[in-house]
């Protein structure tokens, strides 16, 4: 198994998972998941995981989201910033909180699906083991792209059906790191693919090898 160990199905898998993490990155980075028209005054402009950016002539939360002081709310805010510690579960409702958390989850899971391809590549661990990497990489790239296409689902369904969230849904529309983070999911089935198909490769040869000993030893011949 000297030579065939890296195959093109093991650096096709490691790219994608590189690539899908760039775009986790993106899409957590920028707060484009979701935008008003600009012929709208919504008073939120855009919004998207980790930050939300209120309009320039100021916002006040709506009535359920219990903000007791009516503050008035400008610019572009991280979501965890003090001054929005009274509207947070307004800013967060379940379904967000689930999204949110799973988006997450991928940014954790794909490296580690890169520090186990690159166990294997450098022959780390112990060959018998080695299968078993890819195993767990392919199950690790499948459990991330369901998690993030259930991510994609959620948002796509209830941002524009939830009254109780941005005001005037019907006035928003899902941008560019919603858009992005759409292709993640295709990343890590293909990944998935990928590592699935590495793994058979190795569990064959492995039980090729195997048999190869026990007739090299004669061991075939002395069970007759």
């Amino acid at each position: 198994m000297g030579k065939d160990r890296i195959s093109g199905w093991t650096i096709a898998g490691l790219i994608l998972i590189v690539v899908s993490i760039g775009f986790i990155i993106f899409a957590s980075a920028f707060p484009y998941w979701q935008e008003s028209r600009e012929e709208r005054n919504t008073g939120i402009t855009n919004i998207g995981m980790w930050e939300i950016c209120f309009d320039e002539k100021g916002f006040s939360a709506p009535a359920h989201a219990k903000d007791d002081f009516m503050k008035r709310y400008y610019g572009c805010t991280y979501v965890f910033e003090r001054d929005l510690r009274k509207i947070v579960d307004w800013i967060f409702p379940d379904w967000y909180i689930v999204v949110v958390t799973f988006v997450t989850l991928g940014l954790l899971i794909q490296p580690i699906s890169v520090i186990l391809v690159i166990i294997y590549m450098l022959r780390v661990c112990s060959p018998h083991m080695e299968h078993l990497l890819i195993g767990v990489t392919c199950l690790l790239n499948l459990t991330n792209g369901l998690l993030t296409m259930i991510s994609i689902l959620v948002f796509g369904i209830k941002a524009g059906r939830d009254k109780d969230w941005m005001p005037q849904p019907e006035s928003n529309f899902l941008s560019y790191s919603y858009g992005v983070c759409a292709f993640v999911p295709v990343f890590c089935f293909f990944a998935a693919m990928c590592y699935a198909i590495d793994y058979l490769r190795l569990h064959t040869q492995r039980l090729i090898n195997a048999r190869a000993k026990i007739y090299a030893k004669g061991e075939f011949n002395n069970r007759f």
